[in-house]
């Protein structure tokens, strides 16, 4: 028994020790969450957000800042990185970044640009969100603090992910994801953008943290659309919802479809897009999901079978009918392969694809047919004057 005291004693020193370690180890590093990358005429600017450690044998201070940016300047991303370095009083570390965040004046000039400094750093583990700053340089974007979260990387990284889920506007796309995309051939990207709405001294406040609506605050836009690794225009919020729809990135939509002069609400969920190229000039693209009926006219009778048929049909007809017009506008107004079409047509004959490479967003893409074909069940509905009635009974 004494021997096992012994033990258990000698294990608890040692991990005490090793835990104190440790918290020294951590205690002298500068965590960075988040990267913001600009550009001012001929200089890069490169933007840390850190994570501020609690003092040396202090507790942190009440309102003390839990986040600190650190920027500066440089010909290249590697020379204001080091510019960082010198000013930033602990060793710096980039293992737990988990958002990137790129101005418009960066992805105009090409994302790969930069993109090189990311891959080459050891610590970084490339699979962080990436989004494009809109209207706004991106290292003020990092300066914005949210009530819901302690730092603003992590907020920024929980709002891409919950509209990416519930609203669809936005797709959740990490480092990897992206230039994978680029590199594909018949593939142009997208990225999802971010915003400030307010002013930016007002959301960088601690005391924003404090009011029961915020001055300041996130929000994600519509779609950046890419040429390559270049922005090439940012798509309407219509046009976003309807993007990832079609590219098979949306997990649930919020549909309204006119029937009989009403409005009725569909949400719609496991979306699914299957794409085929049938030739050079026809492409299919197939949309399944199902769908529960909510905010419909009490007088139609959403128990009755042949109803419910009359209603998946409209829904059908206006999903196909605005979908069309999404997938016009890309090929007329953007003439960015974001569908990878393309990319179909390389994997299954390269040969042809050599032949259509060269002139495919100007010529070929813009031209394609393309059908659209819904394959759409309600699943359940629900009436609220059934339900009063049953409350009543």
């Amino acid at each position: 028994m004494k021997k096992i005291i012994l033990l258990l004693a000698s294990f608890i020193i040692t991990m005490t020790l090793t835990g104190c370690n440790g918290y020294e180890e951590l205690n002298n590093l500068s965590i960075v969450t988040a990267v913001a990358f600009d550009k001012t005429d001929d200089e890069y600017e490169l933007s840390f957000l850190i994570a501020n450690s609690p003092k040396a044998q202090t507790s942190a201070k009440e309102g003390e800042a839990k986040t600190t940016v650190y920027s500066s300047k440089g010909k290249t991303i590697a020379e204001a990185s080091k510019s960082i370095e010198q000013i930033v009083p602990k060793q710096i570390y980039l293992g737990h970044i988990n958002v990137v965040i790129i101005s418009e004046e960066i992805a105009k000039d090409g994302f790969l640009k930069i993109s090189d400094w990311l891959l080459r750093n050891p610590q970084t583990r490339k699979k962080f969100y990436l989004l494009q700053a809109k209207d706004e340089k991106a290292k003020n974007i990092l300066k914005i603090v949210s009530p819901l979260e302690s730092f603003p990387s992590q907020s920024i990284a929980t709002l891409i992910e919950s509209n990416s889920e519930t609203k669809s506007i936005a797709s959740s796309i990490t480092y990897s994801n992206f230039v994978s995309q680029i590199l594909e051939k018949g593939y142009d990207p997208v990225l999802p953008s971010i915003t400030i709405k307010g002013s930016v001294k007002e959301g960088s406040n601690e005391k924003n943290l404090e009011t029961t609506e915020p001055e300041s605050y996130l929000v994600l836009g519509p779609l950046a659309i890419y040429k390559g690794d270049k922005l090439q225009s940012f798509s309407t919020e219509k046009e976003s919802w309807a993007i990832n729809v079609l590219k098979g990135e949306a997990k649930e939509v919020n549909y309204n479809v006119k029937y009989q002069n009403e409005d009725i609400s569909i949400e719609t969920y496991s979306l699914k897009s299957k794409i085929k190229i049938k030739d050079k000039q026809n492409v299919e693209i197939t949309i399944s999901g199902i769908g529960d009926i909510y905010n419909i006219n009490n007088k139609i009778d959403i128990q009755d079978y042949k109803e419910i048929n009359k209603i998946e049909k409209a829904w059908s007809k206006s999903l196909t009918k605005d979908l069309t017009k999404i997938v016009k506008n890309v090929q007329s107004k953007y003439k960015a392969d974001i569908f990878g079409f393309g990319n179909l047509i390389y994997k299954n004959n390269p040969q042809k694809w050599k032949k259509l490479e060269k002139n495919w967003n100007s010529k070929y893409f813009p031209n394609l047919n393309v059908q659209i074909k819904t394959n759409l069940k309600i699943d359940a509905t629900g009436s609220l004057l059934n339900t009063i009635k049953e409350e009543k009974s």
